[in-house]
């Protein structure tokens, strides 16, 4: 990875972290995109030798810090998520943008699942879960992110 491509991934980390903490509506906070999810997914698939497990833990630490939840859950999430890319790599290169949605979908639905699970388990007061919200906005904004993502890497000679 050369600095071109660490510049790029810092960027796009520090857009996506702006996102998660965009102030927006109560109604409109159930369908907030994940978007460190997003990218998180976006660096496993075109740099998987570089951004591997190591980056779950900063990312999550910050992740538990700004959504004010237990210590180490988006450790957690963000490493399942990380190790079932890695074992989806292949397929996930191989497949349209169809098939890359419906991955995205399920990945950020079980990402979303866990982080409920683990708040369940510690309090005893649990609202309703936003499960499928943040799933399928996700889903809907991956292949314009993807695309943005891929133009400027073409655009940067990062390819």
């Amino acid at each position: 990875m050369n600095i071109r491509a660490l510049i790029l991934a810092a960027a796009g980390l520090f857009i996506a972290f702006m996102l998660e903490h965009l102030p927006m509506p109560d109604l409109l906070l159930w369908l907030q995109p994940a978007w460190v999810l997003m990218v998180v997914t976006l660096l496993v698939m075109f740099a998987p030798q570089t951004a591997g497990l190591w980056i779950a833990f900063p990312l999550g630490l910050m992740l538990d810090v700004e959504q004010s939840t237990l210590l180490g859950t988006h450790i957690l999430t963000l490493a399942i998520h990380i190790f079932l890319l890695q074992v989806l790599y292949r397929r996930m290169v191989m497949f349209n943008f169809l098939q890359q949605t419906g991955v995205v979908f399920l990945l950020v639905a079980v990402q979303q699942l866990l982080v409920y699970w683990a708040g369940a388990l510690v309090s005893e007061t649990m609202g309703p879960v936003p499960l499928w919200g943040p799933a399928l906005t996700s889903a809907l904004v991956w292949p314009w992110v993807y695309g943005l993502t891929h133009i400027i890497m073409v655009r940067l000679h990062l390819t």
